[in-house]
């Protein structure tokens, strides 16, 4: 049925394996898989290419707004599919023009997991229905600003050259999500210093907030700042 027989599941180890959506996701995965792998961290890219499908474990994270640049990076080139996220953490129309599969949340029922990454494995899409229609709708005025992660983008050196290198530290780290506090702990730094930087990028990036910095990293990460650490 499928050429390809891994899967991989990101997770922070922290969820919850007894919840009933945990337990149906690695049983379907089972049944389907012949050979399933679970990490905290996403496999280097050398080694992506040995898996057919990326489950990420959404429970702990709420991606709204932002998704994380990392995986958007690697839903542009693998099936990627969500999962174990409630209805308010995530938005569909989001992930389905950043290139991701899927996403079944705690409450789905074993059988349409069962279906919905079938279905996936196979080459289609796990959305509702109007999700799909509204994001077909949408997608000639926004395609273009969803796609900006092409690995020929070409660079304006007068768009990087006057940011700092520890300011695009915290840049990579505003593209994945991270607050304040967790960049302070990753470059070993004060929040102050963290805010100090943070407004500094602002200003060279013309960003009014955390999002639009995010969205502009977003375009030049895959070459400006290496998501590879």
């Amino acid at each position: 049925m499928l050429q390809k027989s891994s899967a991989f599941i990101k997770t922070t180890l922290q969820s919850s394996f007894h919840s009933q959506n945990y337990t149906v996701i690695l049983r379907t995965l089972q049944a389907i898989f012949g050979d399933i792998k679970m990490d905290s961290t996403i496999p280097h890219i050398d080694q992506r290419g040995a898996y057919d499908i990326f489950l990420i474990d959404g429970s702990q994270n709420d991606w709204q707004d932002l998704i994380p640049a990392d995986l958007i990076c690697l839903a542009k080139q693998y099936k990627v599919v969500l999962f174990n996220v409630e209805l308010e953490q995530v938005c569909e129309k989001n992930l389905l023009l950043n290139h991701f599969n899927g996403v079944f949340y705690k409450s789905a029922a074993a059988e349409d997991i069962f279906k919905g990454l079938v279905r996936i494995s196979t080459g289609e899409l796990w959305f509702a229905r109007k999700v799909i229609s509204k994001a077909f709708n949408d997608i000639l005025s926004v395609a273009s600003s969803f796609s900006s992660l092409s690995e020929d983008i070409t660079l304006n050196e007068a768009d990087y050259k006057h940011l700092t290198k520890r300011e695009k530290s915290v840049i990579h780290l505003i593209a994945q999500g991270a607050s304040n506090n967790k960049i302070a702990d990753k470059l070993n730094i004060s929040d102050h210093t963290v805010k100090t930087h943070l407004y500094s990028a602002f200003k060279k990036t013309n960003s009014r907030n955390r999002v639009e910095l995010a969205n502009w990293a977003q375009r030049y990460i895959s070459v400006l700042l290496p998501v590879e650490s």
